[in-house]
């Protein structure tokens, strides 16, 4: 009898424990290693990030979760998601359950989101006491919740039938447990991997042991030592020897039993992972095999133990197994003062129960009588909520109807300003085309005049050859001016070009006239862009007006730097000067100017940008000659 009785105190801790391990158990991973992402983005990311966690030893769980709350700044941790459950997760591993319920409860997810059904197995796993029987409340909670993620294929479904299986293992159904704890495994994701599959034979060991099935324990036992010597994990190992115990144990090899559970023992000890059930398992143990005085010493260091480790801890199984085996030895002092610490225990264990049972029928009853009197309050408010309510949906019909005929009226009126403003715009584009075309085009004959006069003078002075040359440059100047002159900007580089040009041609009819030199120092003259024919009229009135009836060789420079995003020009000569040429030629001078000073208006100035150009004497030769100073903004190409 009294072996029954201790192989009875045996098995409900054991199997406690080996459910409360299998839940947390920290395998390594096999040669197909589950990948966890190095960085998340997304939802999908994150499903998978925490899938693969699962798969990983509780050293490496904690390592991983560390990481990727690095990637989050602290001030998300209040309402995102995924910060919460790797909170609440990395806490749950630590052995803070009630922080863990803090983060898991903050997670703020739709019922349509994988996270949702995360959330609730966190929330259930947690606030569920092990030891006690699953009501039908709790249940259907739990099966609400697989009919849900079942039917959006949600990947932490498993999850949920895993929860389930547990339930019915705790309600002593052992076949329900069994059903969902196959589930659990066929639609675990990652169901190829060892430490899934090790956990999946742990459970089935289990199960096996609450039906005595020694047959199918042996199957699974071989299975999880397998595959823990494939994971080289020494904890996973050495829990199989507490297994072997436990199948010796209800086969009648005690001796066997005591052998195996003692190796687990002393490697607990070794590393430092004792605890009460450890102590009480090996205690019934050597019970089992008629060693009354070892157990005593095991039930005795289990007090010692927790009184230094764990004051607080429940040592009512531990007093009740000492009392068992002082009674087996006939040593009823001893006993009874064992008898006497179980019964302290208990009726402290009763009086706690019963406070919190009190407490609860009197939150209760609080709860009740405030429900009871807002319902009073709200029946009596809810014929004036309905008027009120009536009233306020007339108004409010009345104020939206309103409402939208003040915005209808108020969308025509823009509509008409805005097309209104829209034709003046189109009308004020065209104006300024038009203005910019006629511009070139006073310009343009300006200049053929010009050219074909320089052409009558070579022919006059019998220069034919000369005159042949000079007209093929000249047309194929004109042509090159009449394909810029289609563009309203073109490129520095082709403003030079046509300047080379032109300044060619008129060195060719003033032969040793004078010398010009063009500075463009490190610009991108094929991205910078200017209006055609911009510099041509003062280089005309240089060449033309400054340099006629002197006595020295004449000297035309023309530079270009840019400053402050404005391009900066400067055209110089050393001839006659400012006052000479107004003079002489001050009509077509003024007419230049203008035009050149509309067209930079009309270009630039209209648009609130700068442009300007200013005549004064050349300083660089000592006040002879004329110096043009040009700025434009620069739109780059």
């Amino acid at each position: 009898m009294n072996r029954l009785v201790a192989r009875a105190y045996l098995v409900a801790p054991a199997l406690g424990c080996l459910l409360m391990i299998s839940l947390f158990s920290c395998h390594n991973l096999d040669e197909k290693k589950v990948p966890v992402q190095d960085r998340v983005v997304s939802e999908h990311d994150y499903v998978q990030a925490f899938l693969a966690i699962d798969t990983l030893p509780t050293p490496k769980r904690l390592e991983q979760i560390s990481l990727m709350l690095k990637e989050f700044d602290s001030t998300e941790y209040g309402g995102n998601p995924y910060c919460n459950y790797l909170q609440g997760y990395s806490l749950q591993l630590e052995g803070k359950p009630d922080s863990a319920l803090i983060y898991y409860r903050n997670m703020k997810t739709d019922e349509l989101s994988a996270l949702f059904i995360l959330k609730e197995y966190a929330i259930l796993s947690n606030t569920t006491n092990e030891a006690i029987i699953a009501d039908s409340e709790l249940m259907a909670t739990v099966l609400h919740l697989i009919a849900n993620a079942e039917k959006t294929n949600n990947p932490f479904t498993y999850k949920l039938y895993d929860l389930l299986a547990r339930f019915y293992y705790r309600n002593q159904n052992g076949e329900k447990a069994a059903a969902y704890t196959h589930l659990y495994y066929k639609n675990h994701p990652f169901k190829d991997q060892i430490t899934v599959r090790q956990r999946y034979h742990a459970l089935l060991f289990i199960l096996a042991v609450r039906d005595t099935d020694t047959k199918a324990m042996r199957v699974h036992l071989d299975s999880c030592r397998k595959l823990a010597l494939l994971i080289n994990d020494s904890l996973t190992l050495m829990r199989t020897y507490e297994g072997e115990s436990q199948l010796q144990a209800l086969t009648g090899h005690y001796t066997e039993a005591v052998q195996g559970y003692r190796k687990y023992f002393q490697y607990l000890k070794r590393k430092g992972l004792l605890d009460i059930v450890a102590f009480n398992n090996m205690a019934k143990i050597v019970l089992d095999n008629n060693e009354p005085d070892s157990a005593v010493h095991y039930f005795k260091e289990a007090i010692r133990w927790a009184k230094e480790n764990v004051p607080t801890a429940d040592l009512l199984g531990v007093y009740g197994g000492l009392n068992e085996t002082y009674w087996s030895m006939g040593d009823c002092q001893n006993a009874h003062i064992a008898l006497d610490s179980v019964l302290k225990i208990y009726a402290r264990n009763t009086e706690a129960i019963q406070a919190t049972k009190i407490e609860q029928i009197h939150t209760r009853y609080e709860t009740e009588k405030k429900d009871q009197a807002i319902a009073a309050l709200q029946t009596t408010n809810a014929l004036n909520e309905k008027i009120i309510t009536q009233q306020r949906w007339i108004f409010a019909a009345a104020g939206l109807l309103l409402l939208i005929v003040l915005l209808f009226m108020y969308n025509l009126y823009r509509r008409r300003l805005l097309t209104k403003k829209h034709e003046n715009l189109l009308l004020e584009n065209k104006r300024m085309a038009l203005e910019q075309k006629t511009r070139q085009m006073q310009l343009n004959p300006h200049f053929i005049y010009n050219a074909i006069a320089n052409l009558q003078g070579l022919i006059g002075g019998g220069k034919k050859q000369e005159a042949n040359a000079y007209l093929v440059s000249f047309s194929q100047l004109m042509r090159n001016v009449l394909e810029l002159n289609r563009h309203e900007m073109i490129s520095l580089e082709d403003e030079i070009t046509s300047l080379k040009n032109y300044i060619e041609l008129q060195q060719m009819r003033f032969a040793n006239m004078f010398d010009y030199r063009i500075d463009v120092q490190n610009l991108d003259t094929e991205a910078i862009m200017i209006p055609p024919m911009l510099l041509q009229p003062f280089v005309e009135n240089a060449i033309e007006h400054g340099f006629k009836n002197i006595g020295y060789k004449g000297q035309l420079q023309i530079s270009f730097r840019m400053e402050a995003q404005q391009l900066h020009i400067g055209i110089g000569d050393n001839g006659v000067g400012i006052e000479e040429q107004v003079k002489t030629h001050s009509g077509k001078t003024s007419l230049s100017r203008i035009i050149t000073q509309e067209r930079l208006d009309i270009l630039f100035n209209a648009t609130h940008r700068k442009a300007w150009f200013e005549t004064q004497p050349n300083a660089a030769w000592g006040g002879k000659g004329t110096e043009v100073n040009i700025s434009i903004p620069v739109p780059v190409a």
